[in-house]
């Protein structure tokens, strides 16, 4: 359509309003030929290349034809003008009136465009007013013009459930996270290359791997208590140290490697690496066409250097793939020398799912970790019931250690841990899925193929709907008082269905062994001067969640 504007430009030469008119009529083409028609986040790049490519053909055109590049600017400049606010005025019209989600309530903004979406999540708060939109519009938001956040019960199964037809795929935004063109199992969109790729996760994550893990964890938490002992009465910023643990635990378990952040009590280049990387990504808030084209762009930069330490991590990796290796990369490389391999066909891949373990294995126990430090420092009578519960156990099964297995069978455990995720979802708002081409219908509502649905997690956590007194921390709703549990389908931290986290059990695990190794030796509590509101009140979600500083101090058992 730009190239008939052009044409037509050329043909007219100073005939600028005739010219604006065909431009007009090739923006609204454009859209309703074009726009209109399906998803095109993908294909960002070449939309936005054949435009500049099409201005400057009109810039040559129109310059050619007044004589002097001066002449013929204003004449480009009315007539490109022209274009986009047909082309744009027609998509808000048809967003605002004609669109089949135009009586799905929402602020306007955001049935207009998805770029006031990053506004909203400017200081990474995004996942808390979803909460309040919720809690303003009810159980179907309009989040976007083709995007609506569900909060109802029927949405999860709908969507999440093991039949629901939902996938990842016609969005945009999973496909355009991919190292070289090779998806890791997070944003694979293919329903069977996921479950091929699942089966080896599975592998590496079995109930068997996990047991071989432990000694890989407890030299962390060793390393952990080591830097308590150093520090003695000064105060201990436990959202660094739930950050630093949880990175070294992935290098031990996910590629046999020591980064030792611990024992320096400082963060690796690679962690900043992870938040620059993620951050750019959830500054966006959920326009997925930025990172489309960045990601269909030569890498530069911190998204280079972050690529580049998966590949760096898994070829050290293989140059020392001996046989006493025991971590999550001897799964991998298992598959991909075997005869006929499942999913791990290259190295490509096996970089690609490199990047996956060092987000995956790092967020979820820094973001859980830190919580769970924070609600024990805060409540001294919920610590010594803790420390009681967990004290007969060490030494039990394996001399001077505590085993997961027995760890598992504190209850208060498990409910400190539910509760901690649910007031804080480690995914507050998870990933969007897409209906199935002959739409979807949830309690009454029709949602198109080609619509992006939510359900924010927190915001199910949060509903008085599902839970008695939501914003309270008691984590006797999950042992002793189950009545407080209104409807417990409505709490999945680690997500649901076949898309769940696939290492929601080892960061159960190294959460367990931190604290019992830490309550055992130590009592903690809030530092001088702090309480813990900074961390309740500065916590950022940035795809990966970034807790604020939370400052303790620790006293060894024994000692006053």
């Amino acid at each position: 359509m730009l190239d008939f504007a052009i044409q037509t430009a050329a043909r007219f030469g100073r005939d600028v309003n005739l010219s604006c008119v065909i431009a007009s009529t090739a923006g609204l083409l454009s859209h309703h030929l074009y726009f209109i028609r399906g998803n095109h986040t993908s294909n960002a790049r070449d939309i936005i290349g054949a435009h500049l490519v099409g201005l400057g053909l009109l810039l040559y055109k129109t310059s050619s034809a007044a004589g002097t590049l001066s002449q013929g600017l204003p004449v480009c400049a009315a007539v490109s003008s022209a274009y986009l606010a047909a082309l744009f005025a027609s998509i808000g019209i048809y967003r605002v009136f004609f669109h089949p989600l135009r009586h799905v309530p929402g602020p306007f903004a955001l049935k207009v465009t998805q770029l006031y979406m990053p506004w909203l999540g400017r200081d990474g708060q995004l996942h808390k007013r979803f909460l309040r939109l919720h809690e303003e519009y009810g159980d179907f938001v309009r989040v976007g013009p083709n995007s609506v956040a569900i909060l109802h019960q029927d949405a999860l199964m709908a969507i999440h459930g093991p039949r629901s037809k939902c996938s990842k795929g016609g969005m945009g935004f999973y496909e355009s996270l991919h190292y070289k063109g090779v998806y890791n199992l997070d944003s694979i969109t293919d329903k069977q290359q996921h479950r091929d790729r699942r089966t080896i996760w599975d592998k590496a994550l079995s109930a068997e791997a996990l047991r071989g893990y432990e000694p890989a964890t407890r030299k962390v938490v060793r390393s952990w208590l080591g830097r308590l002992d150093e520090l003695g009465r000064l105060p201990v910023d436990t959202s660094h140290y739930a950050t630093l643990i949880g990175f070294d635990n992935m290098g031990r378990i996910g590629f046999s490697t020591d980064f030792g952040t611990v024992r320096e009590g400082r963060e690796d280049s690679m962690l900043e690496l992870l938040e620059i990387t993620f951050g750019t990504a959830a500054a966006l808030g959920h326009v997925y066409w930025p990172v489309a084209l960045m990601m269909n762009m030569p890498k530069f930069g911190m998204q280079k250097e972050f690529e580049q330490l998966g590949v760096d991590m898994a070829d050290g990796r293989l140059r020392d793939n001996s046989e006493d290796k025991h971590d999550m990369l001897k799964y991998f490389l298992a598959d991909l020398g075997s005869e006929k391999p499942r999913s791990i066909v290259n190295m490509t891949t096996v970089y690609a799912d490199s990047l996956g373990i060092l987000v995956a294995a790092t967020d979820t126990v820094a973001c859980v970790l830190s919580l769970v430090f924070y609600h024990l420092a805060r409540d001294p009578a919920l610590r010594q019931r803790l420390f009681e519960e967990v004290a007969p156990l060490y030494g039990k099964t394996l001399p001077d250690e505590f085993v997961v297995s027995d760890l598992d069978t504190v209850s208060l455990f498990e409910g400190i841990l539910n509760e901690a995720m649910r007031l804080n979802a480690p995914v507050p708002i998870g990933g969007p899925r897409s209906p199935p081409p002959e739409g979807l219908t949830i309690a009454g509502t029709f949602f198109p193929a080609g619509t992006i649905l939510y359900t924010p997690t927190q915001a199910y956590h949060s509903s008085e709907r599902y839970f008695v007194r939501p914003h309270e921390f008691i984590p006797e709703r999950w042992t002793t008082r189950p009545e407080l549990v209104l409807d417990k389908r409505a709490f999945f931290p680690f997500h649901m269905g076949r898309y769940d986290c696939v290492g929601k059990k080892l960061a159960k695990n190294v959460i367990r062994m931190s604290i019992a190794y830490t309550i055992f030796n130590y009592d903690f509590e809030f530092a001088p001067g702090e309480d813990g509101m900074r961390f309740r009140n500065e916590e950022h979600w940035n795809l990966i969640v970034k807790q604020a500083r939370l400052d303790c101090v620790f006293t060894r058992r024994g000692q006053v």
